[in-house]
């Protein structure tokens, strides 16, 4: 075998198993990392002040192990909620959403949602998924036991 031949067998072998790990990775269905959420005596507090901007603000609740993500986003109106930072349809993938400008995002299916709507219309199973919360005394409360209800959507 002359040298040429072996570095050329090298190079491929070398660029064979590049390509399979960024594959690898690509194909990764690893949570987006949020911010942690705010949690005291069995509740996420969020102060209203920090969410109350007209963006999506995405978090991130771990228990035992297990991390949930999820976001709050005020509507036109000024009303906060909270959603699951998934869909029934995606969330297999793990890939959750995202803003882009004045829409909140489908990282898989790229479906657009109004941010200052007031309500989502079903858009064919990717609308985010409601998460109870509650407005008290300047904060969104979660109930962590609500919140534990959606490991599911995050497996």
């Amino acid at each position: 075998m002359n040298d040429s031949y072996r570095l050329t067998a090298a190079h491929a072998l070398f660029s064979a198993v590049l390509c399979g790990l960024v594959l690898l990775s690509g194909c990764s269905k690893k949570l987006a990392q949020y911010q942690d959420a705010p949690v005291r005596d069995s509740k996420i507090i969020i102060p209203l002040r920090d969410v109350r901007d007209g963006k999506a603000h995405f978090f991130m609740y771990t228990r035992g192990g297990r991390q949930i993500n999820f976001f709050v986003r005020t509507d036109a109106k000024g009303v906060v909620t909270s959603y699951f930072d998934a869909c029934y349809t995606c969330y297999k993938q793990k890939k959750g959403y995202r803003q882009e400008g004045s829409d909140l995002t489908c990282n898989e299916c790229g479906m657009k949602f109004g941010l200052s709507d007031e309500t989502w219309q079903a858009k064919g199973g990717c609308d985010p998924i409601l998460l109870k919360s509650t407005v008290e005394g300047g904060n969104l409360i979660i109930e962590t036991a609500v919140i534990e209800k959606g490991i599911k959507l995050f497996k």
